[in-house]
This record gives structure tokens, C-alpha cells and sequence, in this order.
């Protein structure tokens, strides 16, 4: 694997990506032995596309369903891309199709102008309309690539890349600006889809194997199908934190009920001045009185695999107390630090002690 270049990975403007972790990662799993991995907390799937590009037999997962077409259009799907048909498709009004104004209605005033809304609620009929031009299968595919390059799209254009505040003033409001890229807030949708779509379509490869992506919670996951390793990244609890700190339902419910959109209505919390998607998951992954639980189970539902673990420090549950249900389950645990890092979106947090925990049976 020593031409792997990492540079050319698909760039994500996600809460908490590996990204730029991948080339330590890599460095640290690489001697490990293991044939099939599954990716517990998959996110927008840059540690899943190391491990295809490892030549593993990968599944993806993602409890959040926006994040799963990431996972379907960059590890499940073998080589299908969209073509400048499919993107003049997407981008275009068409007298054969009736448009809606949901997102226009709907949000107005909240993430992005009326002329972005209206942009968003074409983009959206057409890709649902991709289900009346290509076969099932095929489908799936494209309507993964396209909503994945949208999800990207979307978040280059907002304050700190996140939907939990009703904040499009900060976008538009002539001030002075100590963080953020009004230049970046401003590129077009048409402009960024295209860009990512060139980007997505360039990193879909076949490694010559059954990859999947699953769209599940990590406590619905069971060990059916005999894992050799498992890694998990989830979500990241300061000491100080509360579950909404670490919610992701609640920062990309847009793009979340964006992808379910015969739901979407029903789904949202109009409770909320930016009408977010209500709590439904019962996460408990993002409580610190319930995540130790939450490692213990996983742990013991897989426990005939190896564990790869991310962990930051300072965290909930403590290094030492996460050490400690290791071992519950396996006879060796290594402990790998990196450097000092902040996360592009999390600089407030100041810097993390990144580490790899590594669970073996020997």
C-alpha cells in the first residue's frame, strides 16, 4: 500500500471526521491481521474507504440515513458514477415533473436564502424522480452519489457546517468576521455539486469484494456475519458536555429529513425555531450516563473480533475506565497516542489527545 495517496480521498466537512487522521491510522492498523471490518459509527465513511482501499472486506454503517448513501455511493457501489446527463438531470426544471415548494415554505429565513430554498426543492423532486429513469439497483447508486455531493454542497454553505442554529443573519449581515468563509458561504449549489460530484465519482472503486452499508443503530448491530475487526469512532462526550453537544440528529437534521423527504414533515419538532427532527433515535451513545453501558454491550456482542477504537482525551468514559471494558473481553490492549490535534470545526474545544485503542485476544 505504498502508493496510497491520501490526498486524494473525498474531502468532508463533517463533525469529528478522520480525514486527516487516516495516514496515523493507517500507520497503527496495517499490521493487524483481519480480513472483514465493519465500520460502527461510519459518518461520511473516509475510515471505510481506508479500509476498501486496504482490499478488507468492509461494511459501512450509519445510524443517520443521509450518512449511509455516503456509505452506499463510496463502499457498496463498485463502480457506478453519474454522467453529465444524470447532473443536467438534477440541476434543471422539467415540464414532465410537478415541483413543490416545501423547503421554501418550510424554512425560509433559516439556513439558506429563498433562492437557495428554491434551488434545494427542485434538486430534491429530481433526485427522487431518478427512481422513474433507472432501474432499482441502479438508482440506489446514483441517488447515494448525488445526495452525498448535496450533503457536502450544503454544508460548505453554512456557518460552521452545521444545522443546529437558525443563523443564516451571519451569513448575510455585513459585519466584521472573525471565523467562517463568507467567500465559501456564497459559491453557488450548482457550482459545488458539480464540484463534488467530480470528486465522488473519482474516488468509487472496486476492490473486488462484498462490501456493504448498513443503516442501522450501533446497539441494533449483531455479529452475524463473524467480523474480524471492529472500529469505532463515536460520538465524542466532554466532561462538561450534554447529549445535545454530541447530537447529530440535531446538528444535520436538514440533510436528514432532506433524504426522507415523504417524512420529513411529520418527523420535525416545530417546537424549535429551526424546526429540527425530532429526538427519535434515544441515542445513547450521547449521554454521558449511558455511553459506558454502550461500549460494554458492543463489546460483548463482539467480542470474537478485534477492536479498534478512537478515543479523545479529556472524554467520557475516562481512558482508563474504556481500558477497563477492554479488557473484559480481550487478554491485550495497546494504546496508541498522536500528536496534539483540533478539529477544523471544533477549534473552540481547544486540542484532543487522539488515540487508537486496540483490543486483542493475543
Amino acid at each position: 500500500m505504498n502508493d496510497l495517496d491520501f490526498r486524494k480521498f473525498p474531502t468532508t466537512r463533517y463533525q469529528g471526521s478522520k480525514r486527516k487522521l487516516l495516514p496515523w491510522l493507517y500507520s497503527n492498523i496495517k499490521k493487524l491481521k483481519f480480513n472483514s471490518v465493519i465500520d460502527i459509527f461510519g459518518g461520511t465513511a473516509s475510515v471505510s474507504i481506508l479500509f476498501k482501499k486496504m482490499g478488507k472486506i468492509t461494511t459501512f454503517n450509519d445510524y443517520l440515513k443521509f450518512n449511509y448513501y455516503a456509505g452506499k455511493a463510496l463502499i457498496e457501489n463498485r463502480g457506478i458514477t453519474l454522467d453529465d446527463a444524470d447532473i443536467n438531470f438534477l440541476l434543471k426544471r422539467h415540464d414532465t415533473i410537478i415541483y413543490n415548494s416545501y423547503v421554501q415554505n418550510t424554512f425560509s429565513g433559516i439556513y439558506y436564502t429563498d433562492e437557495e430554498n428554491a434551488w434545494i426543492d427542485v434538486f430534491l423532486c429530481n433526485w427522487r424522480n431518478l427512481d422513474n429513469i433507472y432501474s432499482p439497483k441502479v438508482a440506489l447508486y446514483k441517488k447515494a452519489i448525488a445526495f452525498t455531493a448535496f450533503s457536502q454542497s450544503a454544508l460548505r454553505k453554512r456557518p460552521f457546517n452545521l444545522f443546529h442554529r437558525a443563523n443564516l443573519y451571519m451569513r448575510l449581515n455585513e459585519v466584521q468576521r472573525t471565523f467562517g468563509n463568507k467567500t465559501s458561504w456564497e459559491g453557488t449549489f450548482d457550482t459545488y455539486f458539480k464540484y463534488f460530484i467530480k470528486e465522488i465519482n473519482a474516488s468509487i472503486f472496486d476492490n473486488k469484494k462484498n462490501n456493504k452499508a448498513l443503516n442501522m443503530r450501533a446497539s441494533d448491530l449483531i455479529d452475524n456475519e463473524r467480523y474480524d475487526l471492529i472500529y469505532i469512532d463515536p460520538p465524542y462526550i466532554r466532561k462538561e458536555a450534554y447529549g445535545a453537544d454530541v447530537n447529530y440528529l440535531k446538528f444535520y437534521h436538514f440533510l436528514e429529513g432532506a433524504c426522507d423527504f415523504e417524512n420529513w414533515k411529520d418527523r420535525i419538532d416545530y417546537n424549535t425555531k429551526n424546526y429540527c427532527i425530532k429526538d427519535e433515535f434515544n441515542n445513547e451513545w450521547i449521554y454521558p450516563n449511558k455511553n459506558k453501558i454502550a461500549f460494554d454491550n458492543l463489546f460483548r456482542r463482539f467480542r470474537k473480533s478485534k477492536f479498534v477504537i478512537s478515543y479523545k482525551e479529556p472524554g467520557i468514559p475516562s481512558k482508563k475506565e474504556l481500558v477497563d471494558l477492554i479488557r473484559k473481553y480481550k487478554k491485550k490492549v495497546i494504546s496508541v497516542r498522536a500528536l496534539k490535534y483540533d478539529y477544523a470545526l471544533n477549534k473552540n474545544n481547544g486540542y484532543h489527545k487522539e488515540y487508537l485503542l486496540i483490543g486483542l485476544d493475543k
